[in-house]
């Protein structure tokens, strides 16, 4: 669902680099259901034109569609560390510093004076906190690709942490720590979740292959996984999460599942991980001083 009254539209703009993803949502209106779009274009300056075209084509009004910049590994990287109850800003800072920022492969491409941390009680005398820092020249480079549409951007962060899944759905994983692996073209991506908080995203380093020990995984289909969790049972280590009618139903080429995927996930979510205000900011402080962006603090019992 889209929450804001005065939207009609949202146009996720997956950024990868030497290609970009269009995928438009479309509220219902008056007798007609939802609809959705899906694009693959080159990641040049023409991209502002296609969007407008995009958007005309589709009757949607360009100030009514948000825009919504999903990222990917290694663009940006999401994980988790444990730190004292009551630890100060200046000691998490040096921990993160630490136990993250320096131990990434390449670090000197990710900004280290900007990121994004959330902070939970981990209900084990520790806080769980999970850090977000993007790649040194992403933000610079969406800008330069949207031009005068970086005013309609409300939402830039890991893509990723829309793969949580719907417990009712799945109930053995209530509680639990485990891993959704998301098909894309010949990459695999992994995100880990504890309790249905996202924890980490990672590109999975297998090569291309599609075997995952006993278990083959096809394209158009996105993997629930407990095989490196520990949780044993009598149901499948690695088990899909879409029904086959339900992806059959959107009626789009066999490319646009990860978008589609992600992109209907993120309607169902309220709380995430979000760039956006930095993104902004930056439009007016180029050359601001170090700011580290921290949201709010939720004091969470995880099981």
């Amino acid at each position: 669902m889209l929450h804001s009254k005065d939207t009609s539209a949202r146009l996720f703009f997956t950024y990868l680099k030497d290609k970009i993803e269009l995928f438009l949502y479309i509220k219902p209106r008056s007798t007609y259901g939802s609809a959705m779009i899906h694009r693959r274009t080159p990641g040049d300056a023409a991209i502002n034109r296609r969007i407008l075209s995009l958007l005309e084509n589709a009757g949607v009004s360009p100030a009514r569609t948000d825009i919504w910049i999903l990222l990917y590994p290694p663009e940006i990287h999401t994980t988790t560390i444990y730190v004292k109850p009551g630890i100060s800003s200046q000691k998490l800072r040096e921990q993160i510093e630490e136990e993250v920022l320096s131990k990434l492969q390449y670090s000197f491409n990710y900004d280290w004076k900007n990121y994004l941390i959330q902070k939970r009680d981990n209900g084990y005398g520790q806080d769980m906190v999970t850090v977000s820092i993007l790649g040194k020249n992403v933000l610079a480079r969406i800008r330069s690709l949207l031009y005068k549409n970086y005013a309609g951007v409300t939402f830039i962060g890991d893509g990723l942490q829309f793969l949580g899944i719907d417990v009712a759905k799945f109930p053995q994983a209530c509680g639990q720590i485990y891993e959704v692996i998301l098909p894309y073209d010949e990459i695999y991506y992994k995100a880990i979740f504890r309790s249905g908080i996202h924890m980490r995203s990672k590109v999975l380093t297998h090569a291309c292959s599609d075997y995952f020990g006993h278990y083959h995984l096809l394209k158009q289909q996105a993997y629930l996984d407990f095989s490196r969790t520990g949780l044993k049972g009598d149901l499948p280590q690695i088990q899909p999460i879409v029904p086959k009618v339900e992806w059959q139903e959107a009626l789009l080429t066999p490319t646009a599942f990860p978008s589609w995927f992600i992109a209907t996930s993120s309607l169902k979510r309220v709380a995430v991980n979000n760039f956006v205000d930095l993104f902004q900011a930056q439009k007016y402080e180029q050359d601001a001083p170090e700011n580290k962006y921290e949201l709010h603090s939720v004091p969470q019992l995880l099981n």
